[in-house]
């Protein structure tokens, strides 16, 4: 007998029953798994084990490319962690800091940039966004006005409709994060190598922290408040994260240190909206961390 078996959402044990003249034959067990597992970490690709014969080899490997379209590669939820001291009056206490990411890879994976609307929400709640449009993970989006609709700040397209216009100039709308439907880029506001006509998806936040693989300089060191946002090495690696309260300067420094975000070393690392807007969500492992507030718009992860 086979047996694949998958954590998750995907409890599902598959028999096949050999000939008779096989089943006295040796069998082996093979522990198969797309990447080592960390002690804090859980990937949303599934460990499989499996129990076969070397004539049913085939039978596995069919299962196995059906498995792999089921659940794309190269996406993975990661949790970072350390102790330090806060600015200010704070600094007498150490306190934890706790990165909560998403990885994956722009060649698999696109945005999906999903927007609430003016009057009644559409969605209603994160979740809810998510689970509609099919995405496997996501953060709270761009900055939004104080005005009873909520409007948003800077440049806001999804299924290449303009739903708000790109802005300059603010450090609230520094950088513009976007899928041509090929590829997910991230660029200067002022620097864009796509038109806009030909983006995709596109939303704009901001500061950068980290820019060419440099801390960015200038950065707030003084107010703490929970923080959102993108990371990517430049050669097809992103992640999206939240974090807990710190600072955008402390954080810049974090992320710049080798091992802060696992594997990946950001080159480009932009703010998204925080405080009480920071939330993230995740399909596998399962984790929602709700906003404290309703929010204009969210960055969506789907499979390509």
């Amino acid at each position: 007998m086979c047996v694949l078996s998958c954590p998750g959402a995907f409890y599902t044990q598959l028999g096949f029953i050999l000939p008779k003249h096989l089943r006295h034959e040796k069998l082996f067990s093979y522990n198969f798994r797309s990447h080592r597992l960390h002690h804090d970490t859980l990937y949303a690709v599934p460990r499989v084990i499996i129990i076969i014969s070397y004539r049913c080899m085939a039978r596995i490997l069919l299962i196995l490319l059906f498995i792999s379209l089921i659940y794309p590669c190269h996406a993975a939820y990661q949790s970072f962690s350390r102790f330090s001291k806060q600015p200010g009056i704070w600094g007498l206490l150490s306190q934890e800091e706790r990165i909560h990411a998403y990885f994956f890879e722009s060649p698999t994976h696109a945005l999906t940039i999903l927007d609430e609307g003016d009057k009644n929400p559409r969605y209603g709640t994160m979740e809810k966004a998510m689970q509609t449009n099919k995405c496997i993970a996501g953060v709270n989006g761009g900055y939004f006005a104080a005005d009873t609709q909520r409007s948003p700040i800077g440049l806001l397209k999804h299924q290449g409709k303009t739903y708000h216009k790109l802005s300059r100039g603010a450090f609230t709308v520094a950088g513009v994060l976007y899928d041509t439907g090929k590829e997910i880029k991230l660029e200067r506001s002022s620097h864009l190598t796509t038109p806009v006509d030909n983006m995709v998806e596109a939303i704009q936040g901001g500061p950068f922290l980290i820019e060419k693989g440099k801390i960015v300089p200038g950065l707030d060191n003084k107010k703490l408040a929970r923080r959102t946002f993108v990371a990517t090495d430049g050669m097809g690696s992103w992640c999206i994260a939240i974090t807990s309260p710190t600072t955008l300067q402390k954080l810049a420094i974090w992320l710049s240190k080798p091992g802060t975000l696992g594997k990946l070393k950001p080159k480009s690392v932009l703010n998204l909206d925080g405080g009480t807007s920071t939330a993230i969500w995740i399909a596998q492992p399962y984790l929602y961390k709700a906003p404290f507030k309703e929010v204009r718009n969210f960055v969506g992860i789907r499979p390509r």
